[in-house]
C-alpha cells in the first residue's frame, strides 16, 4: 500500500510536469507595491518651504567603506550600494533644489556630440558626501538546555552600523555641516525541541521563531535622519525646532557634545552661503531661471 502511494505521487508529479508550458499560470502574490515610508519622513517634509530654492544641493559619493562582503568568494558588499540615491530622495522630500551629480553620463555625452552646452547646468552650492564607515558584528549570547529529550533554546546577536556624512560649501571647499550616526541591528531566535520514542519510532519535533531588523531599511532610516540633521545644522533653531518634534527620540536622536544642530549651527555672517537658507522660498530665482 505504501509503495502504491509513492507510485501515485510520482505519477501525479510527472503529469503536472508535462503540462503545456505555453499556458499562463497564477503565481503567488504578496502585499501591494507601496512607497517607502520611514519615521523620518514627517520631519523631512516639514522642512519643505523653509529652505530657500536657490540653495542648490548635489549628492556625491557615499560608498560602503566597511569592506564587509557577503562571503569570501563574493564581490557583493553586505551594505547597499545605493546610499547616495537614498540621500538624494531625502533631499527631494525636504523640498530643496537638487541637481543630478549621481550620473552625468547623458549630459556629458551630449556635450561631446555638440548638441548640449554644459554651461546651462545649474551649479551646486552644497555637496553632500560621506561613507558607511562601520559594520561590527557583536558576539551573540544565548542558551540551550535539553533534559529528558526536551528543552528550550534562545540566542541574540547585534550588528552595529555607522556612517559619517558632511555638507561641503562647493565654492570654498569648507565643510559646513557634519554628522556621525550609529545603529544597532538586533537579531533574536527562540525555540524548543523534543524527541520521543513512540511505538519504537523516534519522533523529533523542533519549533522556533527568529527575527532580525532589516539591515538595509535601517540604513535608509539612518541616511534620512542624517540628511535632516545636516540640513538643520545650516539653520537657526527657530527655523527647524517644530520639525524636529516629528522625530520620536526612541527612533532617532542626536545628543552628543558638539554633534547636534543646537551646538553646531553657524551664524550666517560666518558662512555667507548659509544666508540662502534663512529666507525661505520667497527669495531670488535660481541661476539661469527667469524671474517671474
Amino acid at each position: 500500500m505504501r509503495r502504491l502511494g509513492i507510485c501515485l505521487g510520482i505519477a501525479v508529479f510527472a503529469v503536472a510536469g508535462c503540462a503545456d508550458m505555453s499556458d499562463d499560470i497564477d503565481t503567488a502574490r504578496g502585499p501591494a507595491i507601496t512607497d517607502i515610508v520611514t519615521p523620518f519622513d514627517t520631519a523631512l517634509v516639514c522642512l519643505d518651504g523653509i529652505i530657500a530654492r536657490e540653495a542648490i544641493f548635489g549628492v556625491g559619493r557615499i560608498p560602503d567603506n566597511t569592506g564587509r562582503r557577503v562571503d569570501s568568494a563574493s564581490s557583493e558588499f553586505l551594505i547597499t550600494a545605493g546610499a547616495g540615491d537614498i540621500v538624494q530622495s531625502a533631499l527631494f522630500k525636504a523640498g530643496v533644489t537638487v541637481v543630478n551629480r549621481r550620473d552625468m553620463g547623458t549630459a556629458v555625452m551630449e556635450s561631446q556630440w555638440g548638441i548640449r552646452d554644459l554651461s546651462t547646468q545649474l551649479p551646486t552650492m552644497f555637496a553632500v558626501t560621506g561613507s558607511i564607515s562601520t559594520l561590527d558584528f557583536v558576539p551573540a549570547s544565548g542558551f540551550y538546555a535539553n533534559i529528558g529529550g526536551f528543552g528550550p533554546r534562545g540566542r541574540k546577536g547585534r550588528v552595529i552600523v555607522g556612517l559619517d556624512m558632511s555638507v561641503t560649501d562647493t565654492r570654498t571647499g569648507r565643510i559646513v555641516a557634519n554628522v556621525a550616526l550609529k545603529k544597532q541591528i538586533v537579531a533574536r531566535e527562540t525555540g524548543f525541541e523534543t524527541a520521543r520514542v513512540i511505538d519504537n519510532v523516534i519522533v523529533e519535533l523542533d519549533f522556533g521563531l527568529s527575527e532580525r531588523e532589516a539591515l538595509n531599511f535601517a540604513l535608509r532610516e539612518m541616511l534620512q535622519f542624517a540628511t535632516f540633521e545636516l540640513l538643520v545644522q545650516l539653520m537657526p533653531a527657530e527655523k527647524w525646532s517644530d520639525c524636529a518634534e516629528g522625530i520620536d527620540p526612541s527612533i532617532g536622536r542626536v545628543a552628543g557634545v558638539g554633534t547636534s544642530a543646537d551646538d553646531r549651527v553657524t551664524e550666517p555672517d560666518d558662512i555667507p552661503t548659509n544666508a540662502a537658507l534663512m529666507n525661505g522660498n520667497d527669495s531670488e530665482p535660481l541661476p539661469n531661471e527667469p524671474a517671474s
